[in-house]
């Protein structure tokens, strides 16, 4: 009673199979969102030195030089008095406005950044209004004497030196920043890298847990299984093999899948072929029926008449109508019994009729629609076989059927061949989506229009509501 008891608390396998796979899944998603994580920490950090850091700190640097460029232009200019001087002066005053306006951007955010750039900013407008603006005006004026220049440009120096000072800071600042970033790049990529290496024991882990549990899940795809390939064994072709289950399992099932539409596949060409074989045997035996009988008897009845004509004279006018139409209807039946022997020999020299190549388009297509279509042949159609629009009916038909397949999302289709002694028709429906106002058509309709139009006949594509029709004719001449 008590090993029932204990035995009554133990966890079931299934149980423990579970909770063992829950845990594995838990701990790797646990280092798989750690890892995904420190990526996105690096990506963000990276985003941050490409897009803002690195920029700002090139734009420190374009702001110095801007800044430099003129302080010596202005400072040229009030030693020498020379105006080229200040081509420098006002290209670098340029670059500072377009240096400040990127700084003001990419620094944003950042209070203390900030800060120190307008320290530049103001260091830069003091030297600007005490010095270089007032020198440069007083040259341009001649209102300064030579002994007052170098008292004048030791104070723009003076006030220079600070704004320097302050580009300094911004500089030290800005390289500061880069480094944090990179630090934090670096510390980043190690938790990424420390979050992959648990996910590849972890996944070891895995593979070994899966090593045990093989066999249990194993069981029920297998079992499955032999269960369809013992009900196709018994001749049941249609049923589908299931293809469910680990990679083996489902690649037998694949081969066992194939297997079996091939022999539905060469099943039906058997039918086809015993059907052409039937239709081949008829025809001869129609062709040698009308001429060694209904030819022959014809004919004689022909002699018979053309020899009371000359013995009786007086009958001739009457006879000769006769003898006219049995010559008439003898010509037919040679026509007819020629048409026979031809259509009979095509298919002993193992030339295909038109009718068994629409068979043969529509049936290759069916494993891309995934239904079987509907095919209706209506009047003669393989008097069309060898002729030119043979190949070109068959070119439309397959561009037809991939369209639909493609396309379509279609449930059923419907393929009409027509034919009578002035015209070839094709006309492929469907029951799909339809065309709708915004679909762009493509090169195939333009390919079939071409087709009818070079064979003097004409090709359409409309809404079948529901579906899409498509309409190929073309004259029989």
């Amino acid at each position: 009673m008590s090993g029932r008891t204990a035995n009554a608390r133990r966890m079931s396998l299934r149980t423990l199979l579970w909770l063992a796979i829950g845990i594995l899944v838990a701990l790797f998603a646990v280092s798989a969102a750690v890892s995904v994580y420190g990526r996105l920490v690096v990506r963000a950090s990276e985003n941050v030195l490409s897009e803002r850091l690195l920029p700002a700190q090139n734009a420190v640097s374009d702001l110095t030089t801007a800044y430099v460029d003129q302080e010596t232009g202005q400072r040229g200019y009030v030693l020498t008095g020379d105006p080229s001087f200040l081509e420098p002066y006002d290209a670098g005053r340029d670059a500072a406005a377009a240096s400040l306006s990127d700084l003001n951007a990419l620094l944003a955010g950042d209070a203390k950044a900030s800060a120190t750039l307008d320290a530049v900013v103001e260091a830069a407008n003091t030297w600007t209004a005490q010095a270089s603006e007032p020198e440069i005006l007083a040259r341009r004026n001649n209102e300064i004497a030579d002994e007052q220049v170098v008292a004048m440009t030791a104070t723009g120096k003076e006030l220079f030196d600070g704004l320097r000072s302050q580009l300094q800071d911004l500089d030290a600042l800005t390289d500061e920043r880069v480094t944090e970033q990179v630090d934090r790049v670096r510390s980043a990529q190690v938790l990424a890298n420390v979050a992959t290496a648990v996910a590849f024991v972890l996944a070891i882990g895995t593979a070994i847990a899966a090593l045990y549990l093989t066999r249990r899940l194993l069981t029920r795809p297998i079992d499955r299984l032999v269960a369809d390939i013992g009900a196709v064994a018994e001749g049941d072709y249609e049923r589908e093999i299931g293809t469910d289950g680990p990679r083996e399992v489902s690649m037998i099932g694949g081969a066992v899948d194939t297997m079996r539409t091939s022999l539905l596949t060469q099943n039906r060409l058997l039918v086809r072929a015993e059907h052409e074989r039937t239709r081949h045997d008829e025809q001869t035996r129609m062709a040698a029926d009308l001429h060694d009988l209904t030819i022959q008897r014809v004919f004689g009845l022909g002699l018979a008449l053309t020899s009371l004509a000359r013995r009786h004279p007086r009958l001739a006018t009457d006879l000769d109508p006769l003898i006219d139409e049995t010559d008439s209807i003898v010509r037919g039946l040679r026509a007819v019994i020629f048409d026979l022997q031809i259509g009979a020999t095509g298919l002993s020299n193992g030339t295909a009729s038109l009718s068994a190549a629409v068979g043969e388009i529509v049936e290759s297509s069916t494993a891309a629609l995934g239904f079987t279509p509907d095919v209706c042949l209506d009047g003669p159609v393989d008097q069309f076989s060898g002729h030119d629009a043979d190949p070109e009916l068959q070119a439309v038909l397959r561009e037809a059927l991939s369209n639909v397949a493609r396309h379509a999302h279609a449930t059923s289709c419907r393929v009409l061949v027509a034919a009578d002694d002035d015209r070839l028709a094709l006309s492929v429906t469907d029951d799909g989506t339809g065309m709708g106002a915004d679909v762009v058509r493509g090169h195939g309709l333009a390919n079939n229009c071409n087709r009818a139009a070079q064979l003097g006949g004409r090709a359409v594509i409309r809404d079948g509501a529901p579906g899409t029709v498509v309409e190929w004719e073309v004259p029989a001449s």
